[in-house]
């Protein structure tokens, strides 16, 4: 009897009430808030960019929270120098939030062999971090986000246009998770 009722105190309040203190601790970010990300995102201006074919791609896996199930998402970041705008870029991509079509497939790896064959694309930079001398080397890319294709240097058509509410889930992961805590407080204050 009380053997049962240890495991059922166990399973129902204390493996819950250590997730939240793990996701407290571990998975807590910048904590942004949706406010945070749309004044990000008007706070961007869109520019044109050529992506050479077979730019440095570096990805990383991540858990936004502890759960129960498989939660773990993909942080891409295609790396470029942009000859037009004299400034190394990183066009950065998740997967795990765009699932699309009849097989429910993930729709950033098509969208990352898009960006890898090269072309020009439509992307959202923005203001502060572009005019920032700190951004814009090699070690610290201006971190733009995709919008469309606009010139493709392969003939293929494949869907690579990053919707709005999408464009958003992608800012919000960037800001709370990869933008460090010092860039997060120049940006919001």
């Amino acid at each position: 009897m009380i053997r049962g009722l240890g495991y059922t105190f166990g399973m129902f309040i204390g493996i819950p009430s250590i997730l939240v203190v793990v996701n407290f601790f571990f998975f807590r970010g910048n904590q942004v808030t949706q406010n945070e990300v749309t004044e990000y995102i008007v706070e961007s201006k869109l520019i044109e960019v050529f992506i050479p074919a077979k730019s440095t791609e570096i990805w990383d896996s991540y858990y936004p929270k502890l759960t129960r199930g498989n939660n773990s998402k993909c942080f891409f970041q295609i790396m470029f120098y942009s000859q037009e705008h004299h400034k190394h870029m990183a066009l950065i991509t998740f997967d795990g939030y765009d699932f699309r079509g009849e097989y429910h497939y993930d729709n950033n790896r098509t969208r990352n062999d898009v960006i890898y064959s090269g072309g020009n694309f439509l992307v959202r930079a923005n203001k502060a971090q572009w005019s920032d001398p700190a951004y814009g080397s090699e070690t610290n890319p201006v971190p733009v986000f995709g919008v469309k294709v606009i010139k493709r240097t392969r003939d293929s058509q494949v869907a690579f246009d990053v919707p709005d509410n999408l464009n958003r889930i992608f800012v919000e992961q960037y800001l709370d998770h990869f933008l460090s805590k010092e860039d997060f407080k120049k940006l919001f204050g």
